[in-house]
C-alpha cells in the first residue's frame, strides 16, 4: 500500500468511484457544515464511542493508522497539544484506519505515544460514509476534523508538514477560545426500525422480520461473488452468540441454488439462508449494492449499518464488538 493512497481499495466499484471523484461534501464543498452524530467501537473495550457524547466541546477528529510514518510524527504533537488545550475544553477523538493486519498494533502504539483520548476503529459506517468517503485526500492518514463547540466542523486536511501543523494548531486555539455560538450542539443519531420483509429461505417456506420479534439480529446481504467477504466471520458469530440469543441471517442477492449452497458449504453456515428481492435490498441497503451487513436491537432498531467491505477488513474485530453490543441490551 502506497502512503500517499486513499485509505484502502473498497471491494465495491461504486464507491471506489465516489472515493476517487466525489466532488461536493456531505458537509459542504469546503468542508464545513454542522456536524452529525456518529459511532464507532472503541479500540481498546467493548464500548461505543459516540461524537455527540462530546457535545458543547471542542473536538478534533484524528484519522490516523498505526503504520503511516506521518501519524507517528504527528502523535507527540498531539499529545502536546491534548495537554495544552484539555483544560480549556479540548476534546481529541482518535479513528484508526488500521485493517485487520495491524489492529493489534494499536494498543502498543497508544502505549508508545502515550495517547490516553478515546479511539475508536474504523467499522466501515457512517463516519466513513459521510466524512471519508468524499474527496481522495480525506481518504489519507492523518487527516484531522475539528468540531466546534456550536457543532460546525472543519476540515482542516493532511498533517505532512510543518506548515499544517501551524494551521492545525492555530485553529484549535481558536476554536477553545470561542463561546458556544448559535448553532444547535450535536444530537444524537436516531435509531431507524429496521425494515419489514418476507422472504423465502432456500426450501420456499416465508420467513419475515417478525419472526425474529425480541431477538437481537444481524441480516447480511450477499451475493456468491462478496460472500467470502464476511462468510467465515459470520459463521462464527452464529456460533460463538447464537447461545446468548443472537440470530444471524443471510439473505442471497438473485443467485441460483448452487451458487447459495457453495457460499453454505465453504463456510459451514447453519443460520438461515433467504432469498433477496429488490425492494428488500433498496429498502435496507438504499441502492443495488451487492453486499452489507446490519446490526439490529432486540427492539427492531438498527443500531449499525455497515454497507461496504474493503479489502483486509476490520470485519473480524468490529462483527463482535456489535453483537457484544446486541446482547447485552436485550
Amino acid at each position: 500500500r502506497m502512503l500517499s493512497d486513499v485509505s484502502r481499495t473498497s471491494k465495491h466499484p461504486r464507491v471506489l468511484m465516489l472515493l476517487l471523484f466525489a466532488g461536493v461534501a456531505v458537509w459542504g464543498a469546503a468542508g464545513l457544515g454542522p456536524a452529525k452524530d456518529f459511532t464507532v467501537p472503541a479500540a481498546t473495550d467493548a464500548s461505543l464511542i459516540h461524537l455527540s457524547d462530546y457535545a458543547g466541546k471542542v473536538v478534533l477528529i484524528n484519522w490516523w493508522r498505526t503504520d503511516c510514518p506521518w501519524s507517528q510524527r504527528e502523535s507527540p504533537k498531539l499529545v502536546g497539544l491534548y495537554q495544552k488545550y484539555r483544560p480549556k475544553g479540548l476534546v481529541i477523538l482518535g479513528i484508526s484506519d488500521d485493517h485487520g493486519s495491524t489492529v493489534g498494533e494499536i494498543p502498543t502504539y497508544l502505549k508508545r505515544y502515550n495517547i490516553t483520548w478515546p479511539v475508536g476503529l474504523n467499522d466501515q459506517g457512517e463516519f466513513m460514509r459521510e466524512m471519508i468517503v468524499q474527496p481522495k485526500e480525506r481518504g489519507s492518514t492523518p487527516g484531522n476534523f475539528l468540531v466546534t463547540r456550536s457543532g460546525e466542523v472543519t476540515y482542516l486536511g493532511l498533517d505532512r508538514a510543518d506548515a499544517d501543523w501551524q494551521k492545525l494548531e492555530n485553529a484549535v486555539a481558536a476554536a477553545v477560545a470561542e463561546g458556544p455560538g448559535k448553532a444547535t450542539p450535536i444530537q444524537p443519531r436516531d435509531l431507524v426500525p429496521a425494515p419489514a420483509f418476507s422472504l423465502p429461505d432456500l426450501q420456499g417456506k416465508a420467513v419475515r422480520l417478525s419472526d425474529f420479534k425480541g431477538k437481537p439480529l444481524v441480516a447480511n446481504f450477499f451475493t456468491a461473488q462478496s460472500c467470502d467477504w464476511s462468510g467465515s466471520i459470520l459463521a462464527k458469530l452464529d456460533r460463538d452468540y447464537s447461545a446468548r440469543g443472537l440470530q444471524v441471517v443471510g439473505i442471497d442477492l438473485f443467485d441460483d441454488d448452487a451458487a447459495i449452497q457453495s457460499c453454505r458449504s465453504r463456510f459451514g453456515t447453519k443460520y438461515p439462508l433467504l432469498r433477496g428481492d429488490q425492494a428488500t435490498q433498496l429498502a435496507w441497503i438504499g441502492e443495488r449494492s451487492g453486499w452489507a451487513t446490519f446490526f439490529v436491537s432486540a427492539d427492531g432498531k438498527i443500531l449499525k449499518a455497515i454497507k461496504d467491505s474493503i479489502d483486509d477488513g476490520m470485519e473480524g474485530t468490529v462483527f463482535p464488538k456489535y453483537a457484544d453490543q446486541l446482547v447485552s441490551r436485550r
